[in-house]
């Protein structure tokens, strides 16, 4: 609904509400520099982190954690925030990157505490009060291409050539098309079940 308070863990600056002015957005975000291109972007954005968030219980009628799990030490204790800001049923969106066998130093180097594997995500969820809604993988198309890669020991730190950028967003596009059930990494739709919080 157009009237949704909504907040964007790890909001870097403000893309996201940029895209989606017809909610009203919150953000919290550590770099004090992604903070302030946040609020150039009109965005209310704090100072924080996913296992401490600044706010009351139940303030939010969804929570979007999108690729920020991995970078956490304590991935429950950033779900368990979640779920306290958000209101009853409210919303939950999450993506994590998948398969440990895939790691590398670009992991490292993304400051990447793990990759999960298929179900992780889902298991922790729900053992934290959440049921899941949807679940989308999403850039499919590659996952063949980074398996080759990873195998041949390409590292994958290095920026595409502007051709293989623009075919690279070809393929996204497809990959949304096709909703393959399989992907490099995942989309879960969580909402927050009754009890607790």
């Amino acid at each position: 609904m157009p009237d949704s308070w909504i907040l964007d863990v790890g909001c870097g600056d403000g893309r996201l509400a940029a895209v989606l002015p017809q909610y009203r957005w919150c953000g919290v975000e550590p770099d004090p520099a992604l903070r302030e291109a946040a609020r150039a972007r009109g965005v209310r954005v704090l100072p924080g982190s996913a296992e401490e968030l600044p706010f009351p219980d139940r303030a939010f009628d969804a929570v979007c954690l999108f690729d920020v799990l991995e970078h956490l030490e304590d991935d429950r204790a950033a779900l368990a925030e979640a779920r306290r800001v958000l209101k009853p049923g409210g919303l939950l969106f999450v993506s994590v990157p998948l398969h440990p066998g895939l790691w590398s130093v670009h992991d490292v180097a993304c400051g990447h505490f793990r990759r999960y594997k298929p179900g992780d995500l889902e298991a922790l969820a729900v053992s934290c009060g959440f049921g899941v809604v949807e679940k989308r993988h999403f850039v499919s198309l590659f996952l063949p291409l980074a398996w080759v890669a990873r195998k041949l020991g390409c590292n994958g730190t290095g920026g595409l050539p502007s051709l293989l950028d623009r075919i690279a967003e070809t393929m996204l596009f497809l990959d949304y098309q096709f909703r393959l059930p399989f992907g490099l990494s995942e989309l879960v739709v969580f909402a927050k079940l009754k009890g607790g919080n």
